[in-house]
């Protein structure tokens, strides 16, 4: 190859990294937001914490109750 073809190459790949980037980050935006909006409302709620624990006989987590502990 020759060395314009190379830099042409390159060039290239590094536009398909950022186009690649910025798309990446357009899609994932509203997910992003979605988090943070989470976090925002566990801020709020002053540290409660969800307890919850794995139900050995179907394995869905359920909330711990006081009876079990």
């Amino acid at each position: 190859m020759s060395a314009v073809t190379t830099i042409v190459a390159t060039v290239a790949a590094a536009a398909g990294a950022v186009a690649l980037v910025r798309f990446a980050e357009r899609r994932t935006r509203t997910l992003r937001r979605a988090i943070d909006e989470v976090k925002k409302s566990a801020a709020k709620s002053k540290g409660a914490v969800l307890d919850y624990e794995q139900d050995p006989e179907s394995g869905v987590f359920r909330p711990k109750s006081a009876s079990r502990g």
